[in-house]
């Protein structure tokens, strides 16, 4: 038995809900967690509950509740196409913000006395401006300001904040951190109860 896995049994047990688990990092980390001795509840994309929609994420929040949830992992988003501005229809502008920045507050709003941990998955354009992601840097710029805020509100819940850089979740993804890599880094800060975490790939 690892020293991960005893650390789980004798101190801290988390029952965990992931968004955006059905495949990249999502699916990793909550492979992570489960392996680890925590029990994760999977948000397996919009067949499961949709998070476009705030009577699918009031459903999911009632399951999470039924299970004891006290670990949120917001990381479902939508990353957009490497179009230009003027080029957005407004239904896509629409789900980008539902999904990326309401989702994850209302979902942290929901449980929010049930909560020990939060979990941000953010963006390194969260803190920088990447062109041409101008609605994708507005929500992770968005997420990040409501996270931050809530830190300052709330003593309670330990937020952790997660910016990366392109991550390897294919093959032929060029240029990118390693999942494992990524995925025990995250790992290791929410062991250690860190508010922040930069992963810059391009400094690896």
């Amino acid at each position: 038995m690892t020293s991960e896995q005893l650390h789980v049994i004798f101190y801290i047990m988390h029952n965990i809900l992931i968004t955006g688990c059905s495949s990249g990092l999502g699916l990793a980390l909550a492979d992570k967690f489960e392996s680890t001795g925590h029990k994760v509840m999977r948000h397996n994309g919009r067949a499961h509950y949709d998070l476009r929609s705030g009577e699918d994420i009031k459903k999911m929040c009632q399951e999470a509740k039924s299970k004891n949830i006290n670990v949120l992992i917001n990381n479902a988003a939508i990353t957009c196409p490497d179009i230009l501005f003027d080029k957005y229809s407004e239904s896509l502008i629409d789900d980008m913000i539902n999904v990326n920045l309401k989702a994850p507050i209302l979902l942290s709003r929901l449980l929010f006395n049930d909560l020990t941990n939060i979990i941000n998955i953010n963006s390194m354009v969260g803190l920088e401006v990447k062109s041409p992601r101008t609605m994708y840097s507005a929500t992770k710029w968005g997420l990040r300001g409501f996270s931050n805020s809530l830190k300052k509100e709330n003593s309670n819940i330990k937020i952790l904040d997660v910016y990366p850089t392109n991550i390897k979740t294919a093959p032929d993804r060029e240029n990118a951190m390693e999942l494992d890599f990524v995925v025990e880094s995250i790992y290791q800060s929410f062991l250690k109860e860190e508010q922040q975490l930069l992963l810059d790939g391009r400094k690896l």
